[in-house]
């Protein structure tokens, strides 16, 4: 059982900070039973363009009431040969990225039906390139909405969620987001023998293309600039450099 769990929704290529958390915990759980919305990063993430950040969204079809993992994609659209084709016209000039975004090609799966299992892949591949080695759980996998739901029928809430997701996993310590401090009941975790540290994410900087360094883009930007072993580098500098308390 994991002592130390981080956990967050699925995201589509996620940003540097996603993979800070992974590394600091003994397992990352992947909560694709939440409702899905929009305003998210579950479908979407952004790289570097000419005119700053731009985004790259997978044709998420909504449906009221709908978690992530039962979103569905849409059949219709070449998602999947767009956004490479956009990633090898931006990343034309970073001298790893062919290689690296023929991979990727085989790892963006055209034909998927589903949101959840295209963001997860993503997620693992990029972890596999900067050497985060943190198993990743799947909250659907493990059925721990319904223990939520069993655990606190009366009583229904984030941090209820949380804590239930915990004692599910045999968890004793959170590792949170700074955001989390908005929501985030300390107390109540502490009542129920959890405890929770807020990670304050030190984003580092590093050579773009594309005039100025813009931060909080995909992970991709900076393993296509500068290749995995130095991404690997700049992963764990930013984590030395990291407050998490």
């Amino acid at each position: 059982m994991p002592e130390r769990i981080a956990g967050i929704q699925p995201g589509y290529l996620p940003w540097l900070g996603y993979f800070d958390q992974m590394l600091r915990v003994d397992a990352f759980l992947v909560a694709d039973e939440l409702q899905f919305t929009t305003s998210g990063w579950t479908h979407r993430n952004r790289v570097k363009a000419p005119e700053g950040a731009r985004w790259l969204t997978l044709p998420a079809r909504r449906r009221s009431g709908a978690t992530i993992a039962e979103v569905r994609l849409d059949p219709a659209t070449r998602w999947a040969r767009r956004h490479l084709a956009t990633l090898r016209h931006l990343y034309a000039r970073a001298g790893p990225a062919r290689e690296l975004l023929d991979d990727l090609e085989k790892v963006l799966d055209p034909r998927a039906e589903r949101l959840a299992p295209v963001s997860l892949a993503t997620i693992r591949w990029l972890a596999a390139l900067l050497d985060v080695r943190t198993p990743l759980l799947v909250s659907s996998e493990l059925g721990l909405e319904r223990r939520y739901r069993e655990r606190f029928p009366d009583d229904p809430g984030p941090n209820q969620r949380i804590i239930a997701y915990m004692e599910a996993l045999g968890a004793r310590e959170l590792i949170e987001g700074a955001s989390g401090r908005s929501y985030i009941d300390v107390r109540r975790f502490a009542a129920h023998g959890l405890r929770v540290r807020f990670q304050d994410y030190r984003h580092p900087c590093y050579p773009q293309l594309h005039g100025p360094f813009v931060s909080h883009l995909s992970a991709l930007d900076l393993v296509l600039c500068v290749g995995p072993e130095e991404a690997r580098r700049v992963l764990r500098d930013a984590a030395r450099a990291t407050r998490v308390d």
